[in-house]
């Protein structure tokens, strides 16, 4: 439960400051917050990570969906793999945030700019940090699981 309230915090996070930005800033506008580190910019991306796939919406709605829905069929077995079970939500409702923008607006509103790397949203963090954790948690269910296996070969 309290996994699915981090998920709907996270999508809200990332809703409500794609919703605000436009407002208050112009479009490709930046404003420098910790000079060489971090700036916000807004700006509009059509594309996935670092502008690829670019103009290929209709192809990432279905592939962020099929993602979600899988995610969402394997909760069962995620819930049990501790950090997985944290991962799972956060990049779901990071590729929410990101699927909601693509759908209602045709492209994905990034904002958080490191001048030294790229320009990124709150959803991205979640698809990035969430899909990681997956990665580690599988990886120590699967060594865990090995080690139980040579340690009791009877099993």
């Amino acid at each position: 439960m309290v996994t699915l309230i981090v998920a709907i915090v996270w999508l809200f996070l990332d809703q409500i400051i794609k919703f605000i930005l436009p407002k208050v800033m112009s479009w490709y506008e930046t404003l420098e917050v910790i000079p060489g580190i971090l700036n916000i910019s807004l700006v509009k991306n059509d594309g996935a990570a670092f502008g690829i796939l670019a103009g290929k919406t209709w192809f990432l709605i279905p592939i962020a969906i099929i993602f979600v829905i899988y995610l969402f069929l394997q909760r069962e077995k995620i819930s049990k793999i501790p950090f997985a079970k944290w991962g799972a939500p956060i990049a779901a409702a990071g590729t929410l945030g990101n699927a909601i923008d693509r759908i209602f607006r045709g492209y994905v509103i990034d904002f958080i700019d490191v001048p030294f790397f790229s320009v990124f949203n709150i959803a991205d963090i979640g698809i990035t940090v969430g899909i990681l954790l997956i990665a580690v948690g599988l990886y120590l269910h699967e060594r865990d699981q090995e080690n139980d296996t040579s340690n009791n070969p009877g099993k």
